[in-house]
């Protein structure tokens, strides 16, 4: 059953204020007539209140005018009408700006329902587990009304590991969530069919490159994990993903060589090609991508965060709770608002099942890498005979296929 909700007792106090304004013209008598001052209320009921509420406050306060000026027997001086007048004005005036302010609120909540709606197709959060890496994500605007950022993550399955890319789209708004999307959309199709990272880098640069509109650039990270825990990074212009080991230490991994943001390369006329990272990872190690929102926050004082003190909160407990902890310390370091979006990816290699679970692998969970649906049950030349654990669904580490019938959508 729906619940009126309470009245804000400002609220309550705007509609008492011309009754307790009447009470001093009783006591004191028709030389001074505060009740006309009453007129200002429906103005201040204007800022917040509704139309109703406006004309009830405005409507209280003609009467006790009238009222007033009866009974002080001042009704016939020249005076009296006018007040009277000035306060149904008023009252009229008042609603009118309540109506209007309403609407332009109303039409606000509904261009941010669509710019969350907008947002929300790039940022559609990884499930906790994809192959066998474990994932969270976490995101907070900063945006106001609807301005919408353009941070964007995603994770995508891959034989024998997963592919992820974390990035920030140059402004706001919908050309920068257009953007977004370009990117994200090439980067799923390309990390499922693409041999190798440096190809699904430049199959995404070539996207942003027939934009026929346009021209926000894009610093972004794109990484491969192994199941084995080799991990490899192309760095374009971003800040630089930070590796928590299992121990407790860590380390920022910046890029070999510095290049250029994704799209920025057209706009200049020369490109520069990021070098390959590579990087050991070991069991429960953790990887942080995050955007400038967490880098470039700044206190009062004008201090950026330091990123390295995620390494003592993401080392140890889950995931989601090391996400918050690490939010919780930004937002004490800040001390109010974030001035920008911030999206943070938090990867981590799990152990394989064998050494989690002690167990064999049931034969039912074997599947070879040539044992495909597509590809008649037979092995196929070149693949190991070496079984990969298929957990089904988005885990499939079998075909790197976009059209897999076992990878869901």
């Amino acid at each position: 059953m729906h619940r009126e909700k309470p009245r804000p007792h400002g609220g309550l106090l705007l509609e008492a204020s011309p009754l307790a304004l009447a009470l001093p013209d009783a006591a004191i008598g028709p030389d001074i007539c505060f009740v006309h001052v009453a007129a200002v209320v429906p103005v201040l009921a204007a800022i917040h209140g509704s139309v109703v509420t406006v004309l009830r406050i405005g409507a209280t306060t003609a009467v006790l005018s009238a009222i007033a000026c009866a009974i002080s027997g001042d009704w016939g001086a020249a005076h009296s009408p006018a007040a009277l007048g000035t306060v149904v004005l008023v009252t009229l005036c008042s609603a009118w700006a309540a109506r209007r302010r309403l609407r332009t609120a109303h039409r606000l909540s509904d261009v941010e329902t669509v710019a969350e709606a907008a947002q929300s197709v790039i940022l559609q959060a990884p499930p906790p587990r994809v192959g066998r890496v474990n994932t969270a994500a976490s995101y907070v605007s900063a945006a106001r009304a609807a301005d919408i950022g353009g941070d964007f993550y995603a994770v995508e399955p891959i034989r024998g590991g997963v592919r992820a890319i974390i990035g920030d789209v140059q402004g706001k708004g919908l050309e920068a969530v257009r953007t977004a999307a370009i990117v994200l959309v090439s980067f799923r199709e390309a990390a499922a069919t693409t041999g190798d990272l440096e190809t699904v880098g430049r199959r995404v640069e070539c996207a942003l490159n027939r934009r026929r509109e346009g021209e926000e650039f894009v610093t972004a990270v794109l990484s491969e994990l192994r199941d084995e825990g080799t991990l490899f990074t192309l760095n374009y212009g971003h800040p630089a993903p930070l590796l928590i080991r299992r121990d407790g230490t860590g380390e920022c991994l910046q890029p070999p060589a510095p290049a250029l943001p994704l799209g920025l390369g057209a706009v200049l006329g020369e490109s520069v090609t990021p070098v390959l990272g590579r990087t050991r990872l070991g069991s429960r190690d953790r990887i942080l991508f995050y955007t400038d929102g967490l880098s470039e926050a700044r206190d009062a004082g004008g201090t950026f965060y330091a990123v390295e003190n995620g390494i003592g909160l993401l080392a140890h407990d889950g995931l989601d709770h090391g996400l918050e902890r690490l939010r919780t310390s930004l937002h004490q370091h800040v001390r109010g608002e974030l001035e920008d979006d911030s999206a943070l990816l938090l990867l981590e290699v799990a152990p394989s099942p064998e050494t989690t679970l002690g167990l064999r692998r049931p034969e039912a969970a074997l599947r070879f890498p040539g044992d495909h649906p597509d590809r008649g049950g037979a092995p196929a030349a070149g693949f190991s005979l070496l079984p990969v654990f298929v957990e089904g669904g988005p885990d499939c580490g079998v075909c790197p296929a976009s059209a897999c019938p076992s990878r869901s959508s």
